[in-house]
């Protein structure tokens, strides 16, 4: 599995982006997750696929909405071809800056998860369509850029801010909120390690230099990272020498043993063990 960070630059002096995409089919890779430093909403115009979020599956089509907060790992897998979607993203500071308390509230969907949060909301649910139908008026007002549209965006998205909270507010008091201001810190700290691991992992790399990297013990890194990715450290780094096994398998001349070694694996009969493992068939 590949983890990334999102690289897109929102504008400081209007952090915000609206924006069409079609997810293609071929372009399929369950086993790449990413997060990014902002909030997301996706509104599913056409197709069928799924989005995998923090180790939930969830099978979306039209009509559906998909949010993300900027701590959460995820993914999709498109089905039939292709899948269009609207995908909305800004960051917490656009609701206001500098943010109040009472400004904070617009924000509980994505800081605050109670017992009832689920990433989708499906099409028919309370307010969905209300949503849906401002996200169309935002992206009008996005493309046509009409005196005072920056302001028009503004208020439209509190109002689904709004229209979010009254549709998690529902059984929110039925279970304790999961505040995230410990799990953001611990991403920042990941990050590290990841950036530390997909640079060396062809080199001899252990789980203390990746916990160094995130300033984390080895025992809370070990557990915090099979959490985060839904791989232990070790099947992390094997998945990634793999991953470049087969690149060079299709790009160089290399014998396999050349191959292996220069993808970080000192023995050959582990490393065709893992081959196999992993359901690949080797090339003699």
């Amino acid at each position: 599995m590949i983890i990334t960070k999102d690289a897109i630059e929102l504008s400081p002096e209007f952090p915000f982006l609206i924006m069409d995409q079609i997810l293609y089919e071929k372009d399929n890779r369950e086993d790449t997750f990413h997060w990014h430093s902002y909030c997301e909403i996706t509104y599913i115009k056409r197709g069928h696929g799924y989005y995998y979020v923090n180790g939930e599956k969830y099978e979306v089509g039209e009509k559906d909405l998909i949010i993300f907060n900027n701590v959460e790992l995820h993914g999709w897998w498109v089905q039939a071809d292709s899948m269009e979607v609207e995908v909305m993203i800004f960051p917490t500071e656009f609701v206001s800056v500098p943010l109040t308390v009472f400004d904070n509230d617009y924000l509980k969907p994505f800081l605050e998860r109670g017992g009832n949060f689920r990433n989708k909301i499906e099409a028919g649910e309370e307010n969905a369509e209300e949503i849906i139908k401002i996200i169309r008026d935002i992206a009008q007002e996005w493309e046509e850029k009409n005196t005072g549209y920056r302001l028009m965006i503004k208020a439209q998205v509190l109002r689904i801010l709004t229209l979010l909270i009254r549709y998690y507010q529902k059984d929110a008091e039925k279970k304790s909120n999961l505040r995230l201001t410990d799990k953001k810190k611990s991403m920042r700290r990941i990050e590290e390690a990841l950036y530390y691991i997909n640079s060396h992992f062809t080199e001899k790399i252990s789980l203390e230099e990746a916990a160094s990297a995130a300033c984390m013990s080895p025992n809370y890194f070990s557990s915090y990272f099979k959490k985060v990715s839904h791989y232990g450290f070790s099947e992390y780094v094997t998945k990634l020498r793999l991953e470049k096994v087969k690149e060079m398998e299709k790009t160089t001349d290399l014998t396999m043993y050349e191959i292996a070694m220069a993808c970080g694996f000192s023995n050959m009969s582990n490393f065709y063990r893992l081959y196999k493992k992993y359901g690949d068939s080797v090339r003699s």
